[in-house]
């Protein structure tokens, strides 16, 4: 009964942290798009076309546009990874019940749907760890656009 209590600790050790990520990720994207926002409407109140915005603003909007389908994907990675977690701890919570019922029961039968129930929770959880490890591997590619594109910025002119 030790092994299904120690992948509940660590399945909500697991989620705790991405529901930290998580949260820090939609944070990131409500600011790019309240900056988008900013940049693109005029002081009457209009939407902007790009050819009406200054060229830096106009550089800044185009990041920003590249970078939110980026962070808004990473983002359903770690929501999918926080609900298979989830999921998995559920499993494993009934896997306890289950040994509990086949120990008292004395039944092979009850032992062996608890065993599975352990190892389908674990497969899940493991599920929610493929999904967090994408979610870390294109964490990066919104800052690294975004510092590129930083420093291609007057590259052309500098002496």
């Amino acid at each position: 009964m030790v092994a299904p209590v120690v992948l509940i600790t660590a399945g909500a050790i697991l989620s705790n942290g991405l529901l930290t990520i998580y949260a820090a990720v939609n944070d990131r994207m409500r600011i790019l798009n309240l900056e988008c926002r900013r940049l693109i409407t005029g002081p009457d109140g209009t939407l902007r076309t790009p050819a009406q915005l200054p060229p830096l603003v106009a550089e800044r909007v185009t990041e920003i546009r590249r970078q939110l389908p980026l962070l808004l994907r990473r983002h359903q990675l770690i929501h999918n990874a926080i609900l298979l977690i989830f999921s998995g701890v559920a499993v494993l919570v009934l896997s306890v019940i289950a040994i509990a019922a086949a120990v008292t029961g004395h039944s092979d039968a009850g032992a062996i749907a608890a065993l599975a129930l352990v190892l389908a929770g674990t497969v899940v959880i493991l599920g929610g760890l493929v999904c967090a490890a994408r979610s870390l591997a294109m964490s990066r590619n919104a800052i690294e656009y975004e510092v590129s594109r930083t420093l291609s910025l007057g590259a052309g002119s500098s002496g």
